[in-house]
């Protein structure tokens, strides 16, 4: 595995695709080749400060898992005609991952991975809820996204040499309510919500037992 990461922000996923910083931080992008790449030393350093929405993650792992995918604002949304071509691919309309739009494909449902959208001869202007464009048209604007569903922190973090922060992991404890008492019998720790007077030992031999 080679030694680059990139920096996922979970707060601004699009749909199902997962966002990175963007190169020199300028702000975040679904588009995997927009990301800024760091070493594991520097991933490390940035997710030590401390952002609950950050994560660090292998490139490795998140380049072999990219599927093509297309905004619905970088085409038109209307069918596009273009005399000699030979090449169409269709996508459905009112249906969206996010922005990204489902394409045709040869025996199986839509998908909105591009690289399996049918590649037709000529459009088929009388099919309803379909939108017909050039395949270069289309092919000029594709980016390479990453499913966040398929996000496995042991293998694409941890598993990757990262550590989480000891900060994050103080954040994740969960505030009870409850106050930690020992026992002035056994010594034994117990729990309770009454903060004020020590309501009884959990060990049932014991002689502070309720």
């Amino acid at each position: 595995m080679s030694d680059r990461f990139y920096m996922a922000c979970l707060r601004d996923t699009v749909g199902t695709n997962m966002s990175f910083h963007c190169v020199d931080g300028h702000g975040y992008n679904t588009n995997i080749d927009s990301a800024h790449v760091y070493t594991q030393e520097e991933a490390q350093a940035k997710w030590n400060k401390g952002r609950d929405i950050d994560l660090p993650v292998s490139a490795d792992c998140i380049d072999a898992l990219a599927v093509w995918h297309v905004d619905c604002q970088k085409i038109p949304n209307t069918t596009t005609l273009v005399d000699g071509c030979n090449a169409y691919v269709a996508f459905v309309t009112g249906k969206w991952d996010g922005n990204d739009v489902y394409w045709l494909a040869d025996g199986s449902l839509p998908t909105t991975d591009f690289s399996k959208a049918a590649i037709y001869p000529a459009a088929r202007q009388d099919s309803e809820g379909l939108v017909w464009l050039p395949f270069s048209t289309v092919d000029a604007v594709k980016r390479r996204t990453f499913n966040i569903n398929l996000l496995n922190r042991r293998k694409m973090v941890q598993g990757a040499g990262l550590r989480v922060p000891a900060l994050l992991k103080r954040r994740k404890r969960k505030n009870t309510g409850k106050t930690r008492w020992n026992c002035p019998y056994c010594g034994r720790i117990s729990w309770q919500l009454n903060p004020y007077d020590f309501e009884g030992c959990r060990n049932y031999s014991c002689e502070g037992a309720r």
